[in-house]
């Protein structure tokens, strides 16, 4: 009797945040440094801010930005040390939302400084950024990804708003707050409408559905 049949066993590949699990110790940490330099970064551009202003965002933005670094650097360390599913799972989570938090953190930071470039740099990477990262795992990526957006468009419209009922605000900062806080904060809603969107179509996370199996 011919069993080959019987013994082939058509397994899918495991998902792109399983084979992203570090296997090897330098893996580990090259986000958590990458996310670190460029919390040093930020405030060493805070020194260099003539107004209190500046010092503030920049410092507030590099603890942001090093609390994210330490995030990685845990949930990687644990990751590689257990190389099960659900460190990885961990670790997956914790790059998608340190992803989208450093992203909107430059954007927003940017704009209250009055620094179109920043501005753009936020904005050219959160777009592409957001959509990759939704992607990977969808229905749990998309629903970061979105209510992340939620709140770049509140914080975009928001500066928007007083650039254009403050009329005692200095011009690069009204000018910055209204033109591009504006188209920032629009592109941000629509990101959230459109993965709010996709998420309600999206089936639920197999990680997520064995573990419930498991705890019922």
């Amino acid at each position: 009797m011919d069993t080959r049949a019987e013994d082939t066993v058509d397994e899918a590949p495991p998902p792109g945040w399983v084979l992203d699990t570090p296997t090897r110790h330098r893996e580990v940490w090259t986000l958590p440094a990458c996310a670190a330099a460029l919390a040093v970064l930020l405030a060493l551009l805070g020194t260099q801010f003539g107004e209190t202003l500046g010092l503030v965002v920049c410092t507030a933005s590099a603890v942001v930005v090093a609390a994210g670094a330490v995030a990685l650097a845990v949930a990687g360390r644990t990751a590689y040390a257990e190389q099960t599913v659900a460190a990885s799972w961990r670790l997956h989570v914790v790059r998608v939302v340190v992803g989208v938090t450093t992203t909107s953190t430059i954007a927003v930071g940017s704009l209250v400084v009055g620094f179109p470039l920043g501005w753009f740099f936020g904005a050219a990477a959160w777009v592409p950024m957001s959509f990759r990262l939704a992607r990977s795992v969808p229905r749990t990526d998309r629903v970061i990804v979105a209510w992340a957006s939620v709140s770049l468009a509140v914080a975009c419209l928001t500066l928007s708003v007083v650039g254009f009922t403050v009329h005692d605000l200095p011009q690069r900062f009204s000018v910055t707050w209204i033109g591009p806080g504006a188209i920032l904060g629009a592109l941000a809603l629509a990101m959230a409408v459109v993965q709010f969107a996709l998420a309600e179509r999206t089936p639920p996370d197999p990680f997520l559905a064995e573990q419930d199996g498991a705890d019922t």
